[in-house]
């Protein structure tokens, strides 16, 4: 219950917070439904006396630049503009207040408004038709004032999202007006404008971050963007939403040319003298089908995903994207002639940009990538094009033998069925829009089903698989790791020393960056173009000192995020501004100087102790290499057997598996009973300073089903009576992901997440009572960050953190998992409470 209240009390702070933003919402939706304009929107009388435009002014209903900003076109509208409205509104009233962000929203609203109106009027003028149509429009808009809220409060952002988000609002904005074209998208354009010109006003100086020169990372984002954008744009102008066109909506027809009704065909075939018209309008209505229609996008998709190449800085993405854009140019000169003919007398904008624009658009896009070309260096690993060409070559042999053949095969489902020859011929235009054909003479049409496959299908699925085969060459990170750098990394490691987890970076799966110096070493691996480092960097200190910020640099040319993981609160004090950290884990430490088992605090540990002894149960430390035969082989059953019983899949990362025991630096405490039975083992790491052993981490966990209560107790407590002997300083218990003490600081959002994911998988790892397991040894606590530059890169370091610590999560597992996850709620929890101590004491 009290957690429960706590989600309220949260839930009421947030909108205490944002009163403007959701007082406007719940009047908007009220007036909806009110006025019965919810589902439609207004319409008919109410629309002449709320909606705005040209005749409304013009009609002395000068009040409608306000009251359009109350309702919404429809229902998709109304979900639409309740989405844009919290998030744009929400983030100025967090940013800028409520009464700036109230006085935004209006002022932004209102003129830009007006100011569309002036470029309507402008357009009229000067006779274009798309501006005439827009002046006979009377619409409500209320997005436009939340565009403008946003565009205000982006000055009160840091420069990185500042960018960031105008760049968004300002694309978006406008290829909705030029590729669309309706009125509420030049209100919105004008309102966003209004709001960035009011910044001076509303935002004042000290509240506005100082700006900063763009990265390398950042600026590769935002050429992404752009070329992005440049691909949605012709989609987007493939249904615009104003008859007369606006001025890029010419793009569409890179796209989708227009068909054909099936009575204008009817119409022309019914007359002999228009037979070589009606050949054309038949093609053209055959090609009206689903395979046509995957395929015309084709050229927007391969922009797509340039643009995530050139966002990842890869020089491949960059000469795609330049090579798509050229031929873009070179067909618009090739179509230049005959639109100079169309367009005699170029009278209007849009008889000007229906010959400019195929041009202009790829043109301008060319020279921002020639004059950006230097950030664009990232190269592929070593024979992965190679292997795409030999993949894309063999995809193109194999699809054209199946259209060959299979159109042969049935060639009587073709209107003139085809020989040999004409299959040939006609085979390179089924990898090309169809589009991009019209001026080509189609020699045979499908009329059967699997006429139909083969001809239109062809080319879809050889595209589909270039454009994943490239996709996946940007995903792959090329890392130059020569076999000796493990050995490099050890040698730092056994000089100088780490920290409690710092002996993971010998474990295999990790590649190694040296500082220049040759002095520090950062391990790490690559996920999903994010560098996930194994703890901080190792060696001599001075160079460690600058190491992180080199690496950080080293991550941009290479196109990746770096994430610092499981890292100290030193090391994430040291990064400095511009870094953000949360907690992953919490770490618990047993000094062992003053450690003795007395007291009522350590009875579970005496208890296991004397049992232990009572049932002549032994620990011994070995080596994994030393062990025997026999009770290798019962380590080794006691892992799968546990991994077996629970179905659940073995984390890796900082969670070590039995593959790791093999390293001579590493002890195994094992359990053995007079029998030789083995009842559980733990495994341990050392920590090292300035070449000696002062430490050890503990790893592997490991408990047979068979073993007395307490093993686990038993063998930590008889390792950490050994090691105060020997004189080691510490003992690391290992650091417990997704749990941590509650030290009664403010979570920001991705801290409360974190503790809720950790919460709702504790039936399942049981994460936290681990940590609480290890409160029985009486630690000393310590915090491990992740660390992260930015904020945007979260979902690709969620799942870069995922991907690491299961890679071997198979399709079973993955069900087997998300089926406990979704019976963590409470009348399904008693089905794995079985398995939550195992799972606790299995795999830390």
């Amino acid at each position: 219950m009290s957690e429960r209240h706590g989600r309220f009390r949260g839930a009421a702070r947030v909108l205490a917070r944002l009163r403007f933003t959701v007082g406007f919402l719940v009047v908007m939706w009220t007036v909806g439904l009110v006025t019965g304009t919810v589902r439609s929107g207004p319409r008919g009388a109410l629309l002449h006396a709320v909606g705005f435009g040209m005749p409304s002014l013009l009609g002395g209903r000068w009040w409608t630049v306000i009251s359009s900003v109350w309702w919404a076109g429809g229902l998709a509208q109304y979900l639409g503009v309740t989405v844009v409205v919290g998030l744009l509104c929400g983030l100025a009233e967090r940013q800028i207040g409520t009464v700036a962000t109230a006085a935004a929203f209006f002022s932004a609203y209102v003129g830009g408004a007006l100011l569309s109106l002036g470029v309507v009027a402008a357009g009229v003028f000067g006779g274009d038709p798309w501006s005439a149509r827009l002046a006979e429009m009377v619409v409500v808009t209320p997005s436009a004032a939340a565009f403008g809220a946003g565009m205000a409060a982006s000055a009160a952002l840091t420069p990185v999202w500042r960018r960031r988000l105008r760049l968004t609002l300002i694309t978006t904005m406008t290829m909705l007006t030029l590729y669309a074209g309706a009125l509420q998208a030049l209100i919105r354009l004008c309102a966003g404008l209004v709001g960035l010109a009011l910044v001076p006003l509303l935002v004042p100086r000290d509240r506005r971050p100082a700006g900063v020169a763009a990265s390398r990372v950042e600026e590769r984002f935002l050429i992404a963007m752009l070329v992005a954008a440049s691909a949605i744009g012709p989609l987007v102008a493939t249904t615009p939403l104003t008859p007369g066109g606006p001025p890029l909506s010419i793009l569409q027809y890179l796209l989708t040319a227009p068909h054909p009704s099936a009575a204008d065909v009817s119409l022309a075939c019914g007359d002999p003298s228009m037979a070589d018209v009606c050949g054309q309008l038949r093609a053209a209505l055959r090609l009206d089908g689903a395979g046509s229609a995957v395929l015309s996008v084709i050229p927007a998709l391969i922009m797509g995903v340039m643009a995530e190449g050139l966002r990842r800085g890869r020089r491949f993405a960059w000469w795609g994207a330049l090579g798509a854009n050229s031929a873009l140019t070179v067909f618009g000169l090739f179509l230049l002639p005959s639109a100079l003919a169309a367009e005699a007398g170029l009278g209007s904008l849009r008889d000007w940009s229906a010959v400019a624009v195929p041009l202009v658009q790829p043109a301008l896009i060319i020279v921002l990538l020639v004059a950006h070309r230097s950030k664009f260096d990232v190269r592929a690993p070593r024979g992965a094009y190679r292997h795409l060409g030999m993949v894309l070559g063999t995809t193109w042999l194999a699809c054209a033998v199946l259209y060959v053949a299979g159109a042969y095969a049935v060639r009587d489902q073709f209107d003139h069925p085809p020989g040999l020859s004409g299959i040939l011929v006609d085979l390179p235009l089924r990898f090309a829009p169809p589009d991009y054909l019209g001026e080509l003479p189609i020699t045979f049409l499908p009329l059967g089903g699997l006429a139909v496959v083969f001809y239109e299908w062809t080319g879809v699925v050889f595209w589909c698989v270039a454009l994943a085969g490239c996709a996946l060459t940007f995903v792959r990170a090329r890392i130059d790791a020569p076999p000796t750098d493990r050995a490099r990394a050890r040698a730092l490691l056994h000089r100088y020393g780490g920290t409690s987890t710092s002996h993971m970076i010998t474990w295999p799966g990790h590649g190694y960056w040296f500082s220049e110096d040759g002095q520090a070493v950062i391990a790490y691996r690559v996920r999903s173009a994010v560098a996930l480092t194994t703890g901080g960097p190792v060696g001599e200190p001075d160079a460690c000192r600058t190491a992180s910020r080199q690496f950080a640099r080293y991550c941009a040319s290479q196109g990746w995020t770096p994430c610092f993981y499981a890292i100290t609160d030193a090391l994430r004090t040291d990064l400095g501004a511009g870094w953000r950290a949360v907690q992953v884990a919490e770490e618990a430490v047993v000094r062992l100087g003053q450690l003795h088992f007395r007291g009522k605090k350590f009875q579970d540990v005496r208890t296991a102790l004397n049992k232990a002894k009572a049932l002549g149960i032994e620990a011994h430390r070995i080596r994994y290499r030393d062990a025997s035969p026999r009770l290798a082989e019962q380590i080794r059953r006691l892992s799968a057997e546990w991994l077996a019983n629970k179905r659940l899949p073995e984390m890796g990362f900082t969670l070590g598996t039995v593959e790791e025991l093999a390293d001579d630096d590493v002890w195994c405490v094992v359990a053995v009973d007079p029998a030789g039975n083995l009842h559980g083992v733990t495994s341990w790491l050392p920590v090292r300073r300035d070449g000696r052993i002062i430490g050890w981490t503990l790893d592997l966990m490991r408990r047979s089903p068979a073993a007395f209560p307490g093993v686990m107790e038993f063998l930590i407590a008889t390792m950490a009576l050994s090691c105060r002997s020997e004189g080691v300083e510490v003992l690391s218990l290992s650091g417990a992901p997704l749990a941590r003490m509650d030290r009664g600081e403010r979570r920001d959002l991705l801290q409360r997440f974190l503790d809720f994911v950790g919460l709702r998988l504790e039936p399942v790892y049981g994460f936290r009572s681990l940590l609480a397991f290890k409160a029985k040894f009486r630690p000393q606590y310590q915090p491990l960050f992740m660390a992260y530059p930015d904020a945007a890169a979260l979902p690709s370091i969620g799942n870069a953190v995922t991907r690491a610590y299961l890679p071997r999560l198979t399709a079973q597992q993955a069900v087997r998992l998300l089926w406990i996850l979704l019976a963590i709620f409470p009348r399904n929890r008693s089905r794995i409470r079985g398995n939550h101590r195992g799972a606790m004491l299995g795999n830390r």
